[in-house]
């Protein structure tokens, strides 16, 4: 059977061709008759290559059925599971996505609470938090599309560029080794929640992060050309742009998805 469903992330449709799925024992199901089933590797058999597939565990009459059905999936057919399971974990993104926030390996947003108490009167900080926000929504297709899959790579590859930082690295390390057989599901739903992160509804959500971002000790750390150079000149909305699109970026790859979502 071409295709299974991973039960523990909404329902998502899995290609056998494509898996190499160890850590999805228990979590697959026939897309049919939601039956358990397993990945079969592919493999030589007297000379002539089997390709991979979900195999039922028990033999019963109605797998014929289920085989024959799957086998004939459209793009169609494919695509409306890809949908129902993007919308469950939407439903618990829209709930839980501040909390989902929270445990990025990037950023640290305990804090929040107490930088928003001390700049709360400062309409100087509010009108760079709006600012801010204004940067990051102009920016979507570049932070899902090309920053956090360009980020993902280079934390897959240690990338000395990335900035992690030394005592960092064994928890980068065991997080990539956690996700290395989802990888491509890990930034799927990182896109999503990303995209979630950027619409119109979660304003609310976007200004707490940015408070944190945007906070003149945190800009410092990362940047001393942010808070010396003079606000709004061409170089300084450069650099402003570039550093909040790529922490945006690097704290949506840097949570496990799949952790928080099964």
């Amino acid at each position: 059977m071409e295709y299974a469903l991973l039960t523990k992330i909404g329902g998502e449709l899995i290609e056998a061709s494509k898996a190499d799925y160890q850590d999805y024992y228990g979590f697959l199901k026939c897309p049919v008759c939601n039956e358990p089933v397993f990945l079969r590797k592919g493999h030589l058999r007297n000379g002539k290559e089997i390709t991979a597939s979900f195999v039922h565990h028990k033999a019963v009459p109605e797998i014929s059925t289920c085989e024959l059905r799957v086998g004939k999936y459209s793009q169609e057919d494919i695509e409306v599971f890809v949908a129902k399971a993007k919308k469950q974990r939407l439903q618990k993104l829209n709930i839980s996505l501040w909390k989902y926030l929270k445990t990025n390996m990037a950023v640290s947003f305990r804090d929040y609470e107490k930088l928003r108490h001390k700049t709360r009167n400062y309409q100087l900080f509010a009108d760079l938090l709006a600012y801010g926000d204004q940067c990051i929504t102009n920016n979507i297709d570049s932070i899902v599309e090309n920053l956090i899959p360009t980020i993902g790579e280079m934390i897959k590859n240690q990338d000395d560029n990335i900035g992690v930082i030394m005592s960092m690295l064994d928890k980068f390390n065991s997080f990539v080794n956690d996700l290395k057989s989802d990888w491509l599901l890990h930034e799927k739903i990182a896109k999503e929640s990303a995209e979630l992160f950027l619409s119109p509804q979660m304003k609310e959500i976007r200004y707490r992060a940015l408070t944190v971002l945007c906070y003149p000790d945190n800009m410092n750390l990362m940047n001393k050309d942010l808070i010396e150079l003079r606000m709004n000149t061409d170089e300084w909305i450069k650099i402003f742009t570039n550093y909040l699109t790529l922490q945006i970026a690097l704290i949506f790859i840097s949570i496990n998805w799949i952790k928080l979502l099964s």
